[in-house]
């Protein structure tokens, strides 16, 4: 009996302490935060901040204390969604954004931006803020201008030829003469008529006849 009763206060001991040690994300933090600062839960609002912030706030009163957090408690949104969050590769700092509808003096969009730091294992909010100003959006690349190719002058066509003629044809203007071949028989003519004389010019014109 004091075996079991010994296993079983180890075991509720270890799940206990699992539960104390861990780590809740910003995410998380920011959540209670909210939901306390809503409910004018002042010391466990104070809780969520770093010890720089707890130190300067204990200065304080706690009715300097409780009207600061009463303010605070009309600028949040009632409820809110996470947009963006971003830690930090070292893991040491983290950064939440959000957006939300305020209803102070007329409902209004709002923008959240708060930037945590890890004290001790444990996030701790630094700075949180709620402002009506909404966070610039990252300009996009503009397109790749791909430049055309510069058009390329048609071939002219070689004089002589039938898209020659043709276009002459249709432009009104004279078509380029066209070379004649000399026939066969004008060639043996030359041929003949190079002879000393005119017997032999005979000669040669019966031979080509």
């Amino acid at each position: 009996m004091k075996f079991w009763h010994a296993l079983c206060g180890g075991a509720l001991v270890a799940l206990f302490c699992a539960g104390a040690l861990a780590q809740e994300d910003p995410e998380a933090v920011y959540a209670k935060l909210h939901r306390a600062t809503l409910a004018g839960k002042t010391d466990e609002v104070l809780s969520y901040g770093t010890a720089a912030q707890q130190a300067e706030l204990a200065k304080m009163s706690k009715e300097e204390k409780d009207a600061v957090i009463g303010f605070m408690s009309k600028m949040l949104p009632a409820t809110y969604t996470i947009t963006e969050k971003t830690i930090a590769p070292d893991g040491n700092s983290a950064v939440l954004r959000g957006t939300g509808v305020v209803d102070f003096i007329g409902k209004a969009d709002s923008y959240l931006l708060a930037n945590f730091k890890k004290e001790g294992g444990v996030w701790k909010v630094e700075k949180s803020s709620w402002s009506s100003n909404k966070p610039p959006v990252a300009a996009a690349k503009p397109a790749a201008v791909v430049a055309a190719p510069p058009p390329q002058a048609a071939a002219a066509p070689k004089a002589g030829t039938p898209a020659t003629l043709a276009a002459a044809a249709t432009s009104g203007v004279e078509a380029p003469a066209v070379p004649k071949r000399r026939s066969r028989a004008n060639e043996d003519a030359r041929v003949c008529l190079k002879q000393s004389t005119d017997k032999a010019i005979m000669a040669c014109a019966e031979k080509y006849r």
